[in-house]
């Protein structure tokens, strides 16, 4: 599973906002494009305490360092890795398709999932294994493929899933930014992040992109002593029609852009002209940007 910088960016500002704590679980190996000194400058831009226990030891500056590295520079002490096999050195061996072994139920303060749930065949035990495992207080982190990734994974997630999911099992401070990134050289360059409002974007049918675009989401839910996970939820889409709520008539376009995210609302009736949106909040990060607050 991949963790370049600018998702980093996204977990250090979680982190910021509001702490999280161990023990922590990632899905798979976190690979990392974050050399050691560019990680003490986000650390230093987003006002966060250095845990001595990342900085023993250090590293060269121009050296890449590994997930576990920064978990500790988090403070968050030891980092367990789940995998389908040991083969990258996993010390949990399961199958997230089955449910896992009792001993793992509610241990972790945070599970982060970096890209594992769209390649996870039974997504429903994927979700209840992952609340399963997260003790009270715990969090659960998804980064994910949402739109123009085909055949990267068994399904492209929609952040509805994630949200619905949550909200039916009593998780509270449910968040969620989209991501819009270019769809070449998407390490070097820009990304845009918006937060996601599922009040709105849960009322419309679809939500694009160009195609030189790609989407992704960045979600997060926090369980409580009162969660479950066995409970299916109905789309928020359909629970508006059914309860006469209604819809938005409108489709979501997003084009990425260096400069500017465009993110127009297109009747579905392609008879009204577009909508150009201006209070969606839109930020880049990339090489040489400053790091963004977000929100």
């Amino acid at each position: 599973m991949s963790l370049p910088a600018q998702s980093v960016v996204l977990l250090l500002s979680e982190h910021r906002r509001e702490p999280f704590t161990g023990p922590v679980l990632a899905y798979g190996k976190q690979t990392m494009n974050v050399v050691y000194d560019a990680a003490i400058r986000m650390f230093e831009s987003l006002d966060l305490k250095l845990d001595p226990d990342g900085l023993t030891d250090p590293p060269p500056g121009d050296e890449v360092i590994d997930f576990a590295r920064l978990i500790r520079m988090m403070g968050l002490g030891h980092l367990h890795a789940l995998d389908v096999s040991s083969y990258e050195g996993a010390d949990i061996v399961a199958d997230l398709n089955h449910p896992v072994p009792p001993e793992y139920a509610g241990r972790f303060g945070l599970i982060l999932d970096g890209g594992t749930m769209e390649h996870v065949f039974d997504i429903r035990q994927g979700m209840k294994n992952t609340a399963d495992m997260l003790r009270p207080g715990g969090r659960a982190v998804h980064i994910t493929p949402v739109n123009n990734y085909v055949n990267h994974g068994f399904v492209q997630v929609s952040p509805t899933l994630y949200h619905d999911y949550y909200v039916a099992n009593g998780f509270d401070d449910i968040r969620g930014i989209m991501i819009v990134h270019p769809r070449s050289d998407y390490l070097n360059k820009q990304w845009q992040f918006f937060r996601y409002e599922h009040d709105t974007m849960s009322g419309v049918n679809s939500m694009f992109c160009t195609d030189e675009t790609q989407l992704a989401v960045y979600f997060t839910a926090r369980k409580n002593s009162a969660s479950t996970s066995d409970r299916v939820p109905m789309q928020s889409y359909f629970t508006r029609l059914l309860g006469g709520q209604g819809t938005l008539p409108y489709q979501v376009i997003l084009k990425y852009d260096p400069e500017k995210l465009d993110v127009r609302l297109v009747a579905d009736s392609n008879v009204q002209p577009d909508v150009v949106v201006h209070d969606i909040v839109h930020i880049g990060f990339g090489s040489g940007s400053p790091l963004p607050n977000i929100p």
